[in-house]
């Protein structure tokens, strides 16, 4: 637990400044935060769980990554977990584990991070280009953001957490292949339609 405390403070130390305040006063990207709040509030009820492992689900990550920018990423990241946490409790229903939560926390925002990484490297080393955008930003970004949310999911929840037996490890990396084709799907189709016909919405597009 402790674990996942100290590197969410230091990516949110390292990350955010006075500019965010900056961002969430245009009415823009306000509406944007908040529909991207919804959006994520709703897919990430959308899980799947296996007995006694972790749930997965679609991640959305990407594409708010690339649609709000870093900086208010990492922001609705915790909104999108806590809020349905907050419905539950409000509605006597039960709630999810402190643990399990930092764990998704963690876990999520290292995800925002590499998939905004692998933006600022395919921007760098790649003509700007619609095809480049969708495919390479949107689609291929987006596949090894839920690889990379599974290698992250397990090591917290084996390594870190000590849950689980030593045999369920590989077991649960076996959900890779499932889940990377079609969020590479979900991301690439929504990026498609946002920068075919919303091209000023996307952060990127605009170079925030």
């Amino acid at each position: 637990m402790w674990w996942f405390c100290a590197l969410l403070m230091a990516v949110y130390y390292l990350v955010l400044d006075r500019k965010v305040w900056h961002l969430l006063r245009q009415p823009l990207l306000q509406a944007l935060f908040l529909g991207a709040l919804m959006a994520l509030c709703v897919l990430w009820q959308l899980k799947a769980q296996l007995p006694d492992l972790p749930p997965v689900h679609f991640l959305g990550i990407t594409t708010v990554a690339l649609l709000l920018g870093l900086r208010l990423t990492i922001l609705v990241i915790p909104l999108a977990l806590l809020l349905p946490q907050l419905a539950a409790l409000l509605l006597h229903q039960p709630v999810a584990d402190l643990n399990a939560i930092l764990l998704q926390w963690t876990v999520l925002t290292l995800v925002a991070l590499q998939s905004y990484g692998c933006y600022l490297l395919i921007n760098h080393k790649l003509p700007q280009h619609l095809f480049v955008a969708i495919f390479v930003s949107g689609f291929l970004n987006s596949l090894c953001s839920a690889l990379t949310f599974v290698a992250l999911l397990a090591l917290g929840f084996f390594g870190v957490l000590g849950a689980g037996e030593d045999g369920q490890f590989s077991e649960f990396l076996l959900v890779m292949p499932l889940l990377a084709m079609p969020e590479a799907l979900l991301n690439g189709m929504a990026l498609t339609l946002l920068l075919v016909y919303k091209p000023h919405w996307v952060a990127t597009y605009r170079q925030i």
